[in-house]
């Protein structure tokens, strides 16, 4: 399979989604993605100016030319969208 199922927790909102991401993404790729399907599912509570993608556990920020591989991300991964 060519994507990856994450859990994304949104701090802004207080919620938690699992989103499937290609694996050959890079940050600047994922970004529209991610927040893009917090804002459909959160009913636009969430809004997608100015975000960032962080590492779930450290919460250190990914650079946005960082890919899939680089974040050593797998299945179950956690990330924070801030």
């Amino acid at each position: 399979m060519d994507k990856l199922l994450v859990e994304v927790y949104v701090p802004a909102i207080s919620n938690h989604y699992d989103v499937f991401i290609p694996r050959n993404a890079r940050v600047f790729e994922l970004l529209p993605l991610i927040s893009s399907a917090a804002e459909r599912l959160s009913g636009s509570l969430f809004s997608r100016n100015y975000t960032a993608l962080c590492e779930g556990e450290t919460g250190r920020i990914y650079s946005n030319s960082m890919t899939v591989e680089e974040m050593k991300l797998r299945n179950g991964s956690r990330m924070i969208l801030i």
